[in-house]
C-alpha cells in the first residue's frame, strides 16, 4: 500500500477503493482486538538490496525517505507493527516471524498489493512456516489480473488458504477462526 506500486495505471484506477477496503479491515481487526502488521518495501540506493530484475533493468525504487516508499495517504497507519522488506516475501530478511510469535499470531489475513507477487509470496512462505492464512479478495489488487487469478487459485487449491470477499474477511476478523477456541486461541 505504498505510493510506488500505484504508479501502475491498473492500481492507480482502484487506489481510493482499495485504501477504503484495507482501512475497513484494519478497523475490524482493531475492533476484534487483533494486531495489525503493515509491511513496506524499501531498497537501498547502493543496490545492495536490489532484486535480480532490478539489477537487470538498472532501476531501483522505493528508496528510504523517498515519496515512493511512503504509505498511501489516507491509509490507517498508526499504532501498528511495521515491517520493512526488500523482497516480495515479507518474511525474507525481516523480523516478521519474530513479531508474529511475540504477538501470539498463528493465523493471518493478508491484503494489499500486489496479489501475484507480494501477497502470494508471503502467503506461500507463511504456509511453509505453519501459519494459517486467508486472503482478503476484496482488499487486494494487482497490475496483472490473469496471473493474480492463477495465484489465488493456487493458494486456495494447493495451500488450502481461503480467498474471502470483503464481508467474509470482516466476519473472520470479528469471530473465531475455523478451529480456533476463543478462550485459548492466539491471534
Amino acid at each position: 500500500m505504498q505510493i510506488s506500486y500505484f504508479e501502475f495505471p491498473e492500481l492507480a484506477a482502484v487506489r481510493d477503493e482499495l485504501v477504503s477496503r484495507v482501512n475497513e479491515l484494519i478497523d475490524a481487526a482493531h475492533g476484534a482486538g487483533r494486531p495489525v502488521v503493515l509491511v513496506r518495501t524499501e531498497h537501498a540506493r547502493d543496490r545492495s538490496t536490489w532484486t535480480l530484475n532490478m539489477d537487470d533493468d538498472d532501476e531501483g525504487f522505493a528508496f528510504p525517505g523517498s515519496e515512493q516508499s511512503r504509505f498511501l495517504d489516507g491509509l490507517h497507519t498508526g499504532g501498528h507493527v511495521e515491517v520493512v522488506k526488500t523482497r516480495d516475501n515479507a518474511f525474507h530478511g525481516t523480523s516478521l516471524r519474530e513479531d508474529l510469535d511475540r504477538l501470539g499470531v498463528d493465523r493471518m489475513l493478508l491484503c494489499g498489493v500486489s496479489t501475484h507477487s507480494c501477497v502470494a509470496q508471503t502467503a506461500i512462505v507463511a504456509f511453509d512456516l505453519g501459519l494459517r492464512v486467508a486472503v482478503a479478495r476484496g482488499a487486494i489488487s494487482s497490475d496483472n489480473e490473469e496471473l493474480s487469478e492463477a495465484m489465488l487459485r493456487y493458494l486456495s487449491d494447493q495451500k488450502r488458504q481461503p480467498v474471502l470477499d470483503q464481508p467474509a474477511s470482516i466476519d473472520l476478523l470479528a469471530s473465531d477462526w475455523p478451529g480456533e477456541n476463543s478462550s485459548t486461541s492466539s491471534r
